[in-house]
């Protein structure tokens, strides 16, 4: 009894040993299995993968496995040349504005357009996404504007829903890509998501989708700068009825709705609308740095110049 006390003492010891030098395979589990995060598969974030050095037209370039890279939108023949070069057979533009349809065609590329904001991922982008795992022909590239925050969570949970990857694995993409911890949507919606079951219903994939009108967007601005307003009666700090809302993470989303309404604005205003825009724009970029480095008399005044640039235009075209 002596010496099968001792082997299984010594086999027990090794396969610790083993274990922790990371030499015992794992499986991947499907995300949508419930399981505890796996290790994520060994094909994902290559670390010789191409990069903006390679492409300098692709910015923001990042490979996170053999079929799938993000990035920032593709500008001008170099680009769409570039990704042409890539092997690239499939862009996924998940920004707000028209994907360059004619460019893409002209270099034999596929576009799918599945817009998300910067608050988060819906459960219908999310089924997209998931569309998009199944029958989107491959290598894909996907892109937001600049391919730092939308794009890489999108990417993310394409990643899952090919099954490649689990939640860990999708918040390393995040980090990678250098995604702002600020966008909490993005990151709680990364980590939360789940593979639809396959009797859910997927929403068909379109290569130009509809865009959110200004009044839609102008709604979600009106939401983010209500959760402002609560802030800011409570000295810029968290409310007690409201802990999940972080002032400077409001004042950001506020920023990028404006940005985005501006950049995606139609022809039809006139320029004193187009500079109010762009002036609340610059404003509310005040107060989300204000409020990022706590300064918080500079945030107030800020505020109040948000509020009083929002009511004059109000006023004038809404009213």
């Amino acid at each position: 009894m002596g010496i099968y006390r001792i082997g299984f003492v010594f086999l027990t010891v090794l396969g610790l040993a083993w274990a922790s030098s990371g030499c015992v395979p794992q499986k991947n589990a499907s995300p949508k299995e419930g399981d505890a995060p796996t290790e994520t598969s060994s094909n994902l974030l290559p670390k010789n993968g191409p990069t903006q050095a390679d492409y300098p037209a692709l910015h923001n370039l990042l490979q996170i496995t053999d079929t799938l890279y993000s990035g920032g939108e593709p500008h001008g023949d170099e680009a769409f040349a570039s990704l042409e070069k890539l092997g690239i057979k499939t862009i996924v533009s998940v920004d707000g504005a028209q994907p360059d349809l004619a460019r893409a065609k002209k270099y034999g590329l596929r576009y799918v357009h599945i817009p998300i904001g910067y608050d988060g991922i819906d459960e219908q982008a999310g089924n997209s996404f998931a569309r998009l795992a199944q029958e989107a022909k491959t290598p894909l590239y996907v892109h937001c504007h600049h391919g730092k925050h939308r794009g890489p969570a999108a990417a993310a949970i394409t990643c899952m829903a090919t099954g490649d990857t689990d939640a860990a694995g999708a918040l390393a993409i995040l980090e990678a890509a250098g995604t702002s911890q600020d966008y909490v949507g993005l990151w709680r919606d990364v980590e939360n998501y789940q593979v639809p079951d396959d009797s859910i219903p997927l929403p068909e994939l379109v290569e130009q989708a509809t865009i959110e009108s200004l009044a839609a967007a102008m709604a979600k601005i009106d939401r983010a700068y209500d959760h402002l307003k609560l802030c800011s009666d409570n000295q810029w700090q968290r409310p007690a009825n409201h802990p999940d809302l972080v002032p400077h993470q409001e004042a950001l989303l506020v920023w990028e709705g404006l940005r985005e309404s501006a950049r995606n604005l139609s022809t039809d205003h006139d320029t004193r609308f187009v500079t109010w825009l762009s002036e609340a724009e610059g404003v509310a970029n005040q107060l989300k740095v204000a409020l990022k480095e706590k300064e918080n008399e500079d945030a107030t005044a800020a505020f109040s110049a948000l509020k009083e640039s929002c009511s004059q235009c109000h006023k004038a075209y809404r009213n």
